[in-house]
């Protein structure tokens, strides 16, 4: 762990790779991570940081707001759960079959599996998206003329999705918990990432030209991500 130094410092991690530029990240669970070159010094990650030090505060603030009405699932009977943006209540019972299903907008789970309910979700949430996910990328690849190596759908704890150096995109399986559209965008957006790595005026336009109202999008996942995830 690193601190920037300044009249107000911010404590961050740093993550070295490939790539080109140094970006500044705040996570989900309110932590600052800033990805840089394999040979970026400490001194000039540093300068960085604390040249975005106003940004990083607001971004920093909107998180906190934010998570403030998050609370962690218990997974009890009529438990709201998101699927594709759309609440789902939690059912358990011991007329199925199957330990997990969906019925309509209930999540319906066989009551001798209710201790495997959040793994018996994420499951369910990896299969859809490897099952939804590649369609649409393909699709919105065709149209932004970009060609990724290949998709995975895993954990990737606090971020919605990542573009590795070999063009890979990853995507987070809670990303299946937000609205059919944004996923959409979280797709661009890492599509954009294949031509450029940072998030310059040049990555945004990329991504605006596929999907003009990518701020509306945007500004969704900021306000109400959080409260999507399991």
């Amino acid at each position: 762990m690193s601190t920037a130094k300044g009249l107000r410092p911010v404590s961050y991690v740093i993550e070295r790779s490939a790539r080109r530029t140094i970006g500044i990240y705040v996570e989900r669970d309110g932590q600052v991570r800033v990805r840089a070159p394999e040979k970026a010094t400490d001194e000039r990650i540093a300068t960085v940081v604390n040249s975005k030090l106003p940004w990083v505060y607001r971004t920093l603030a909107r998180w906190s707001t934010v998570s403030s009405g998050h609370t962690r699932k218990e997974f009890v009977s009529g438990e709201t759960i998101y699927f594709l943006g759309r609440p789902h209540r939690l059912d358990f019972r011991e007329d199925t079959s199957k330990p997990l299903e969906l019925a309509g907008d209930i999540f319906v789970v066989r009551r001798d599996c209710q201790s495997e309910t959040e793994t018996l979700l994420k499951t369910f949430y990896r299969d859809e998206g490897l099952r939804r996910i590649p369609a649409m990328v393909e699709e919105h690849a065709r149209t932004m003329g970009l060609t990724p190596a290949r998709v995975r759908v895993l954990d990737l704890g606090h971020r919605w999705g990542s573009c590795s150096e070999s063009g890979t995109l990853n995507f987070h399986w809670k990303a299946l918990a937000v609205p059919l559209e944004v996923l959409h965008y979280l797709v661009v957006h890492e599509l954009a990432h294949l031509e450029r790595r940072d998030h310059s005026a040049r990555f945004w336009s990329i991504v605006e030209a596929e999907m003009p109202n990518w701020k509306d999008h945007a500004r969704w996942l900021t306000a109400c991500g959080a409260q999507m995830a399991l």
